[in-house]
């Protein structure tokens, strides 16, 4: 059959070795052959390439093999915890089969209890590396469940990788259409300005590094940046660096993580206004606020 992508012949393949698209009917998350033939196997979100790769029993990450993928998908590498978690499961599943083949001459070999949903999710979510996003097993369960109750009342499509990993488990009624929303780190500015006479100035500068002073001294290393979306809720927090400049122009630098999906994004700096973004605005990055122009 052709790919439905790039139409490359995909033959008994269950992966374009095109453009690295799946069959239709192939499980959407797992380890798979890597698409680029740069390693043995890639592993797969969703039917979406991460960069996590694997030779033999060796994993690593591979971000640059896996951008030239389409729909690829950036996942933090499995921490050792993790890879400890595996290693025991998979001693402890060793034990439980020698032991039932000890026993198994004398008696009916009992079909085998199906794994439940739940474990699945769990599992395919530790395998992600989302599971560090929750506090427990308890709370990624009501997550996930929150999720689809959401979808079920009519919210939109749309959600984070960990998100769509819920809706695949418990509602896949809604796995169509679900789409995986970008994140990125936007980083800015803000920039204080004098323009009175030296002798008046409201920044205070020494050693190329400054604060502001009189008017502007709530303005300085910590002041707080708040990030909010158009209805007003909190959507990230966090605070100024170290302002670098001198008495007529001081310079401090932020960073917050955002999530697309938002209708605006709203930036205040301490009590000095607000100021609206879109998201492609905050992803490019280097937005400058300008305070005393």
């Amino acid at each position: 059959m052709s790919c439905p992508f790039c139409g490359s012949v995909v033959g008994k393949t269950d992966v374009c070795p095109n453009c690295g698209a799946l069959k239709e009917g192939v499980p959407k998350s797992g380890w798979r052959p890597d698409p680029t033939a740069r390693h043995e196997g890639r592993y797969f979100v969703a039917g979406r390439p991460t960069s996590r790769v694997r030779d033999g029993k060796k994993e690593t990450t591979d971000p640059d093999g896996g951008r030239l993928l389409p729909a690829y998908l950036d996942v933090p590498p499995p921490s050792k915890s993790s890879i400890r978690s595996t290693w025991l499961a998979t001693g402890i599943a060793t034990m439980v089969l020698v032991m039932a083949a000890a026993v198994v001459w004398g008696l009916l070999l009992p079909r085998d209890k199906p794994v439940s949903t739940e474990h699945d999710f769990l599992a395919a979510l530790k395998d992600a590396g989302f599971f560090e996003g929750f506090n427990s097993d308890a709370n990624a369960l009501a997550h996930a469940k929150k999720v689809c109750r959401e979808l079920g009342d009519g919210g939109p499509q749309q959600g984070l990788p960990a998100d769509k990993l819920a809706v695949d488990a418990f509602c896949p009624e809604f796995s169509d259409g679900f789409r995986v929303l970008e994140t990125a780190t936007a980083t800015g500015s803000f920039v204080l300005i004098e323009t009175s006479k030296p002798f008046f100035s409201s920044i205070e500068a020494s050693d190329g590094k400054c604060h502001g002073v009189r008017g502007y001294s709530d303005v300085g290393s910590g002041t707080q940046v708040m990030v909010k979306n158009g209805k007003g809720e909190i959507l990230a927090t966090t605070t100024l660096g170290e302002g670098h400049g001198d008495e007529v122009n001081c310079r401090f630098s932020f960073s917050f993580p955002i999530t697309e999906g938002q209708d605006r994004y709203v930036v205040s700096i301490g009590r000095r206004g607000e100021f609206s973004y879109n998201f492609e605005q905050l992803r490019r990055g280097g937005i400058e606020i300008h305070l005393g122009e």
